[in-house]
């Protein structure tokens, strides 16, 4: 698991005319949340915040938080759990902080990562990859920062790699089902085959009901 110290100050005012003078000021609002304990609102410089932020992007991280002007200083251990940034200049205009307990254990969704290039896509096969993460329990600073996948074995008669494949430490527990598939090689043709077996359905359902043809009119006999 990654590790990362940052800082921050106790926020005073609030407001928007308060939130738009902290970020016209080169800061960022951000507050600070867990099980036992209130909220803190914070302020935290936002050049920093961004630079720690793209660092630690995609990946689980513990951050160590040090926050000015708190009662009772200690330092917080948190997980980042939501960041809003400006949809056009991407900079950060809001993060969640949520404090962990690193002597307990928590459920996390680890990053899978495949690498290499399976047998069966050398034969004409396409990577069929169904799960991007995999949730893994533990303590947290023991929880991996992803999980490596070598797909070169795959071949396209192979039934793919399941969860319960996959190399887990030790001192960690999956909580996946062992037998979830996370990649296999799948032939072109089922593909396709898939693909228009949907399209089908999905034209069916579609479609109103036929009205059935009025029998036709015996004819009279002179």
């Amino acid at each position: 698991m990654i590790q990362q110290d940052m800082t921050a100050a106790v926020r005073q005012k609030f407001g928007k005319g308060a939130t738009h003078r902290l970020r016209q000021s080169g800061y960022a609002p951000a507050i600070l949340y867990g099980k036992k304990s209130e909220p803190i609102a914070l302020a935290m410089d936002k050049k920093t915040l961004t630079r720690d932020l793209l660092r630690l992007h995609g990946h689980n991280a513990v951050v160590s938080l040090d926050i000015e002007g708190e009662k009772g200083k200690k330092k917080h251990h948190v997980l980042i759990k939501n960041i809003q940034t400006d949809p056009i200049t991407d900079s950060v205009l809001h993060v969640d902080f949520f404090e962990i307990d690193l002597d307990k254990e928590i459920v996390l969704d680890v990053p899978v990562v495949y690498t290499g290039t399976a047998k069966g896509v050398d034969m004409g096969g396409i990577l069929n990859i169904m799960a991007h993460t995999i949730k893994i329990k533990g303590m947290p600073l023991a929880i991996p920062d992803e999980i490596s996948v070598d797909v070169t074995p795959l071949e396209l008669t192979s039934h793919g790699i399941t969860c319960g494949d996959l190399e887990i430490p030790e001192n960690v527990t999956l909580e996946d089902q062992p037998d979830k598939v996370c990649v296999s090689v799948v032939a072109p043709k089922a593909v396709e085959e898939e693909i228009e077996e949907e399209e089908a359905v999905a034209a069916e359902e579609g479609a109103e009901p036929s009205s059935e043809s009025e029998p036709p009119a015996a004819s009279e006999e002179d």
